[in-house]
């Protein structure tokens, strides 16, 4: 067997609606209209997805509890994104993996791609990576 590709991801959040509203401002991510029976469970999944119309994240209703497990997921955007998403950082007041506001100053160069680290509302960490190196390091060269 050889798997196609990764189909979606699940993560917990303690309110599906307003999860997906934050993942939608934040991220343009869209309800799965195709699947959307599923949430009519409390205990089922919204599921969301990415620019190409498939499904991406499953959101799962959670107590208030600890996370479950240590992950990040990444979400891969053109150069001319990753510098737009930089740009509306101090609007969109994201909080970087050490509690403060994210910031451009927390771009991270990973010599052939770039990120930025961040928390969702729920405490699940994401990613927001490019591999447009050369576009991306002339902005961040202009901070």
């Amino acid at each position: 067997m050889r798997a196609l590709k990764i189909d979606h991801v699940h993560i917990e959040v303690r309110d599906r609606d307003a999860a997906a509203d934050w993942y939608q401002r934040t991220l343009g991510l869209v309800r799965y209209k195709q699947l959307a029976s599923w949430a009519d469970d409390k205990n089922g999944p919204l599921i969301l997805s990415a620019g190409d119309g498939n499904p991406a994240l499953s959101l799962f209703r959670r107590d208030c509890g600890a996370l479950s497990r240590d992950a990040t997921i990444a979400f891969r955007v053109s150069g001319e994104q990753f510098v737009a998403f930089m740009d509306e950082l101090s609007d969109l007041r994201l909080l970087h993996r050490s509690g403060k506001i994210l910031s451009r100053g927390d771009v991270v160069d990973h010599a052939l791609s770039w990120s930025l680290y961040f928390l969702d509302p729920d405490e699940n960490r994401l990613e927001v990576t490019s591999y447009d190196y050369a576009q991306i390091a002339g902005a961040v060269g202009g901070q």
